[in-house]
C-alpha cells in the first residue's frame, strides 16, 4: 500500500463495507494532494504541519480497492458511512497505542479532478485529551 493512502484514498475509497455500487467521481491520473493538520493535547495546540504529495491513481484503484486493508487499520471499525459518488462521510473507531478508543470522522467531496475534505480525530493519550483536525486537498495534474 502507498504511503500517502492512509491519509487520503483510505478515508475517500474505503473498505469493502464501505464500497458501493457507485464508483468515486475521482478520474485516473497522476494526482497533487496537500494536506494541513493541526494537532492539541492537554490543551496545548502544536504548530500545523502541512504536506504534500503526489501519486498516480489507477483505475483498478478506484475498482478494486483495498484501502483499509493495511495493517496500520485492520482493527478498525467503520460506522455511520455515507457514501456517494460525489462524497464520503464515515466514522472509524480504532484503539489507540495503549488500547483506548481513537475516533476519527471524515467529510470528503469528490469533483473528478478535484478533492477537499476534512478529517477530525480525538483520543486520549499521557498528556490529555488530543484532538487532529485535517484539511485535505488535491487534483489531478495529468496523466501517469
Amino acid at each position: 500500500m502507498r504511503k500517502f493512502r492512509c491519509c487520503f484514498l483510505s478515508v475517500l475509497l474505503a473498505t469493502p463495507t464501505l464500497v458501493s455500487a457507485e464508483t468515486p467521481d475521482i478520474k485516473p491520473g497522476q494526482w497533487e494532494y496537500q494536506n494541513t493538520m493541526r494537532m492539541s493535547a492537554g490543551g496545548r495546540a502544536m504548530p500545523a504541519q502541512m504536506v504534500r504529495n503526489k501519486d498516480c491513481v489507477r483505475q483498478e484503484d478506484l475498482t478494486d480497492p483495498d484501502l483499509f486493508g493495511g495493517d496500520e487499520l485492520k482493527d478498525c471499525e467503520a460506522s455511520g458511512v455515507e457514501q456517494s459518488r460525489s462524497r464520503l462521510r464515515y466514522t472509524l473507531t480504532c484503539a489507540g497505542p495503549d488500547g483506548s478508543p481513537y475516533t476519527m470522522t471524515a467529510d470528503i467531496k469528490l469533483q473528478g479532478e478535484t478533492m477537499e475534505g476534512t478529517m477530525q480525530g480525538d483520543m486520549e493519550s499521557p498528556m490529555g485529551p488530543m484532538r487532529m483536525r485535517m484539511e485535505l486537498s488535491g487534483k489531478r495534474i495529468g496523466d501517469c
